[in-house]
């Protein structure tokens, strides 16, 4: 599930399950959570590095089809959620770790493998990139906390990336303060290298600062991407004081190759919570990391109890019909007051402005 190594003062985290693209499971989430316990008190560890051991990526996010038959549909499953809440507990550990964190981010980075690493001292990305967080597609929302970084964004872009789950690249990243430096895949070995090097130098509260030197060495300039060539329609379609205007505004603008393609997107999604996650955008605004992680709960409890992820799951991962049956069949089904319960508000940010 993982390999770890100690490579002079850096303790390595190797995802390692190559086949799946790292798709973590139970099993994995504890093994992470144990290694790093073991070396967070250890004057030998400086620093932890995570990186995969698959060529395609760093993270294919959770293993969505062990989730669904060992917790979702497992009758013998008491605590159907017990899986993102021991994910979500690593996800708040690693928040607080005393040691920094640097994270290679390449290939497939989606989901649970976001949310592991988003907290890293140092994140290191390259052209092969391909970030994003799909969770709409599956009936719940963007998860693991990282809505918290989402609701930094501006906000049709936030808007965008969490409603569409719209891919981010290298120089999105950087842009937008998701990760450090953007360096060609050819020089990862070279500058990592440099890492295991500094490590015997210099302490933890030192280390980052002196990596950091070397990885702008490495330093790529940003490539204008398809979300700054699309950024006009981008702030167009997704500045609305709702999620029904949104979705009224995409219908009324089909024409446009760009706002066919997100309404293609969007009206296959869980209406309900599309509207959530709009709503969610604003107030993830307010919430400190730890408050949005528990938020993420909730809403996965809710969505479990209702049924919406196991509908999306089985719909796009397990018989791939992509013709789920969601709850809310369309935007005039939705219980506004059920979404401002969720959300522990007393208004939507329409009625708020």
């Amino acid at each position: 599930m993982i390999e770890e190594k100690v490579i002079n003062k850096v303790g390595v985290i190797y995802l390692d399950r190559p086949k799946l693209i790292n798709a973590l499971n139970y099993e994995t989430i504890k093994e992470i959570h144990e290694t790093l316990e073991k070396w967070e008190d250890d004057d030998g560890i400086r620093a932890v590095l995570f990186d995969s051991q698959s060529e395609k990526g760093f993270c294919a996010g959770g293993d969505l089809k062990e989730i669904y038959n060992d917790f979702l549909i497992n009758d013998d499953c008491k605590e159907k959620d017990i899986f993102f809440k021991t994910e979500f507990d690593l996800d708040k550990y690693i928040n607080s770790y005393k040691k920094p964190i640097i994270s290679h981010w390449f290939g497939v980075t989606m989901g649970g493998g976001i949310g592991l690493t988003i907290n890293s001292d140092f994140i290191i990305v390259d052209e092969t990139v391909n970030w994003a967080m799909p969770e709409t597609s599956l009936g719940f929302t963007p998860d693991v906390g990282v809505g918290f970084y989402i609701s930094k964004l501006p906000q049709a872009i936030g808007q965008y990336v969490g409603l569409c789950g719209a891919s981010l690249v290298a120089s999105d990243l950087i842009s937008y303060n998701l990760a450090n430096v953007y360096i060609n895949s050819n020089d990862y070995e070279n500058l990592i290298s440099k890492l295991y090097d500094l490590s015997s130098k210099y302490e933890s509260d030192q280390l980052i600062d002196e990596f950091s030197k070397e990885a702008k060495k490495y330093e790529l300039k940003n490539d204008k991407s398809e979300i700054e060539k699309n950024k006009e329609k981008i702030e167009k379609n997704f500045s609305n004081s709702s999620f029904k205007k949104v979705y009224g505004g995409l219908e009324e603008d089909l024409d446009d190759g760009f706002a066919k393609k997100c309404y293609d997107t969007i009206k296959e999604r869980d209406p309900f919570m599309l509207t959530l996650q709009f709503e969610k955008y604003f107030v993830c605004k307010e919430l400190s990391y730890e408050e949005t992680v528990d938020l993420d709960l909730k809403i996965l409890q809710y969505a479990i109890n209702k049924k919406s992820i196991n509908e999306g799951v089985r719909a796009k991962i397990i018989d791939k019909d992509n013709n789920p049956n969601w709850i809310c069949r369309s935007l005039d089904d939705i219980s506004i007051e059920e979404v401002k319960d969720l959300l522990s508000i007393d208004k939507t940010y329409e009625e708020r402005k």
